[in-house]
């Protein structure tokens, strides 16, 4: 995880001497920097929030959004009657008699578009948050229009960190422009300390937490507060604008680093925000529940709790840094530090989305393939509109391929994928053609009634887009080059010398040299999932396209009856294998199968680091 990279040290931020290269110099602006101006932003209620909006209702209308039996938000007209997630929809109908309760989207089967269809049925119909995506798209748009310097990190369809520190650079010496340039008589040019800070107008900032805790103490002027306060007003602006377009209140944090800011955000909700300066920092956090901190909600925290007997951050003050690292190894210093609201993580833009997940829950099981249809139908649009969607953000972006996945009990999933070659008329049955391949491979022990699915997905996966000037099959469709008219050098490391190369047609997703283990993947595509059909000599049976071996069912009764299918696929699962151990392709082209290697046991994670190692 990213907070757990690089080497331990104790962090110390306080008492940093703010200096003219830490206001004028490009290559100071990184984490360390005593004027680091971070921003966590949080929409108030957001699913509520999106459908009240959609709706049309007054702001003061209690509202929840449901899905299914469940209530998934509650706005705050609706908490003044004390509804709250974890009631039913009855007890809250009970509690607020003229409560508006609105379901959330739903697909299904049959519709191009999720929609509000009143009856909705948990057998028949898949939610969508495709409606409140959408609006997230847009507060981000205007957080990118407003903040075009500095980094902006999407954490979920409600939050958002804003790095706020070249802007509130630019504005504090705006507001102070003597410091622009290095005075002649500077003692150690950029190196010298800045002349001492003004007393600061927090009126447009917000909310601002006091030192002590307590209104009203004798406070110190700093220059790193000036940035926080500079940070604060450009953040109450974005905020504003939000509102004035999309009439969406959000609320906010800012404060050195994501942690904190994070945190103070929900200090004063809804439509506000709130100012954390270091000096007010260890004020903030002494009683507050250390496992409301980001990480340690969880075994981390709970072990911790009982190691030390420990509830709030200041009970875990009087913790050494040797003690804690000697029970939960090094890393832990990042406890240490976080604690004492010290946070260096970077904020950092999110990569453009490499895949898309549509899956559902079914229920009665599917134990035929024909039950699985309807659902392939409503997974394919789901798929479709928010590939539409991507690619009007992104234009020509493509997958490279189409996964189905399905999970019987709580075995693991298997899953399957096919190529999913690039077309200009996307839709869903395009994508179900597909999807249908992938299932009726997939369900072939049905037709014995050794397979019941709790679980269906599709996915796709390999997003790409089309680097500027790259030669892709959009360009290659619209222009209409004839073939002999391409001259696209190609590199062929497994070619004799002197062969003559061949021009191939070009694709979607040329670009970086793939690892072995992705180029195995590559080439296991079509295979694996008969999206190509290779002659074969042999009668009822397989030739590997990797190391040559012939696989024939011994009983040609058995051939019928799926066998082939089933060893064809362990051949490939074993070439998967052994790319996975040694690095190569998985098949050495020579038709040797030796004996399969032993596995190599996997080192398990030390210190706080086991606490996060994902399951399976």
């Amino acid at each position: 995880m990213a907070f757990l990279a690089g080497p331990p040290r104790r962090l110390e931020d306080s008492g940093n001497t703010v200096t003219y290269r830490h206001l004028l110099s490009p290559q100071a602006m990184t984490v360390f920097n005593p004027l680091r101006t971070i921003a966590h932003c949080d929409i108030d209620a957001a699913y509520a929030q999106f459908e009240s909006v959609r709706l049309g209702l007054p702001d003061d209308i209690p509202l929840i959004c449901a899905q299914w039996q469940s209530i998934i938000a509650v706005n705050y007209p609706a908490r003044k009657y004390g509804i709250k997630r974890f009631n039913t929809i009855d007890e809250a109908k009970k509690l607020c008699p003229h409560l508006y309760v609105q379901h959330v989207a739903t697909y299904r089967n049959g519709e191009s578009e999720a929609g509000y269809w009143g009856e909705v049925d948990p057998q028949t119909h898949k939610v969508s948050l495709d409606p409140y995506r959408r609006e997230s798209l847009k507060i981000l748009a205007i957080f990118k229009e407003l903040v075009p310097k500095g980094e902006i990190e999407k954490a979920s369809i409600d939050e958002a960190f804003l790095d706020l520190t070249p802007m509130a650079i630019d504005r504090l010496l705006l507001v102070h422009p003597y410091l622009a340039s290095v005075p002649e008589d500077a003692p150690d040019g950029l190196d010298s300390a800045l002349p001492p800070a003004p007393p600061i107008d927090w009126s447009k900032a917000g909310n601002v937490f006091p030192a002590d805790g307590e209104e009203g103490a004798r406070e110190v002027t700093t220059w790193e507060d000036w940035a926080l306060c500079m940070g604060a007003e450009i953040m109450a602006e974005v905020r504003e604008e939000v509102w004035k377009r999309l009439h969406y209140t959000c609320s906010a944090g800012i404060a050195h680093n994501k942690a904190m800011a994070k945190l103070c955000s929900a200090w004063k909700k809804p439509n506000n925000q709130t100012v954390l300066r270091m000096s007010a920092t260890s004020a903030f956090l002494r009683d507050m529940d250390f496992t409301d901190i980001r990480f340690l909600g969880g075994k981390l925290g709970q072990a911790i709790a009982t190691e030390y007997n420990a509830q709030t951050v200041g009970d875990m003050l009087t913790v050494p840094l040797e003690e804690l690292q000697a029970k939960f190894g090094e890393e832990s210093i990042w406890v240490y530090n976080i604690i004492r609201g010290i946070d260096h993580t970077e904020v950092t833009a999110r990569v453009a989305t490499k895949s898309m997940l549509a899956s559902k829950n079914v229920r009665p099981n599917v134990k035929t393939p024909e039950q699985g249809h309807h659902w392939l139908g409503v997974l394919a649009g789901e798929l479709n509109v928010r590939l539409r969607d991507a690619r009007e953000i992104s234009p020509g972006l493509w997958p490279k391929t189409l996964v189905l996945s399905h999970r019987t009990g709580i075995e693991p999933s298997r899953s399957r994928q096919i190529p999913f070659p690039f077309t200009r008329n996307l839709s869903t049955e395009y994508i179900l053609k597909f999807a249908r391949r992938l299932w009726d491979e997939a369900t072939q022990p049905m037709n014995k009634g050794n397979m019941k699915l709790n679980n269906i997905a599709l996915a796709f996966t390999g997003l790409e887009k089309l680097e500027e000037g790259q030669q892709g099959i959009e360009g290659f469709f619209a222009s209409k080059v004839s073939l002999d008219a391409i001259n696209i050098k190609r590199s062929r490391s497994n070619s004799p010398a002197g062969s003559p190369k061949k021009p191939r047609l070009p694709t979607l997703h040329t670009g970086k040299r793939k690892t072995p283990l992705e180029a195995f993947l590559a080439k296991g595509e079509s295979s694996a999932s008969s999206s190509t059909v290779q002659a074969n000599p042999v009668p009822n049976g397989w030739t590997c396209p990797k190391c040559g071996a012939l696989i024939t069912p011994s009983d040609p009764v058995e051939a019928r009856s799926g066998s082939l299918a089933a060893e064809k696929q362990e051949h490939e699962d074993w070439h998967f294998a052994m790319s996975l151990q040694g690095g190569g392709t998985g098949g050495s082209g020579s038709g040797e199968q030796g004996a399969r290697p032993k596995a190599k046991v996997k080192k398990k994670p030390q210190g706080i680091k086991a606490f996060f190692t994902p399951k399976g």
